[in-house]
């Protein structure tokens, strides 16, 4: 089963992630064949971590605390909090499956549910639609326990944050009772280089 696991780096981090980098990418070096997304969030010029985005394939409960909690930015006390769901890959894809030739940034989209409605899932999947070809990876996120349907997370490659600010404002989703709040961040994919 797939799980999206977001981590909030706690202010003043930057020395510590520096100095736990190796560590995190060996750690992580366990789930190269299961990731599906890796990479971390960014202030607004793109210079300070700000957190993590990890999307995995992880076969049981136990798997998931180990993940989440023995990773080494964790283990250290990095993060602030870290948000664990399940994730459902309305794409089918992988970050390694996107393809472009842009320079853009890449921002991370996180919808977190509000009111069930119950047409979501149609008006769910339009929205990566009409921006295939700027999805870097898309899909629903799921309560750990009982499955719930929790929102939704995209990666987008655009031009500018305004870009994806004004996708937001114009996504019927997004506006409706089903999301009750949304974030953006700056992201890049992650790992070796």
């Amino acid at each position: 089963m797939d799980y999206l696991v977001f981590c909030r780096d706690r202010p003043d981090t930057g020395e510590l992630l520096a100095s736990l980098l190796e560590r995190h990418w060996s750690f992580m070096d366990g789930y190269a064949d299961r990731l599906k997304a890796r990479g971390p969030t960014l202030s607004a010029d793109g210079e300070e971590h700000t957190g993590s985005l990890h999307i995995v394939d992880l076969a049981i409960p136990e798997e998931v605390e180990v993940f989440a909690y023995r990773e080494p930015f964790y283990a250290a006390g990095a993060y602030a909090d870290v948000m664990i769901r399940r994730w459902e890959n309305l794409l089918d894809r992988s970050m390694w499956d996107y393809r472009t030739d842009s320079d853009d940034p890449m921002f991370l989209v996180i919808a977190h549910a509000g009111a069930p409605i119950a047409e979501i899932a149609d008006m769910h999947r339009s929205f990566a639609a009409r921006h295939l070809s700027r999805t870097v990876v898309y899909g629903s996120m799921r309560m750990p326990e009982g499955g719930e349907w929790a929102g939704f997370a995209a990666v987008l490659q655009m031009p500018s944050r305004e870009d994806v600010e004004k996708i937001v404002a114009d996504d019927p989703v997004i506006t409706s009772s089903a999301i009750a709040h949304h974030e953006i961040h700056r992201w890049e994919m992650g790992g070796r280089r």
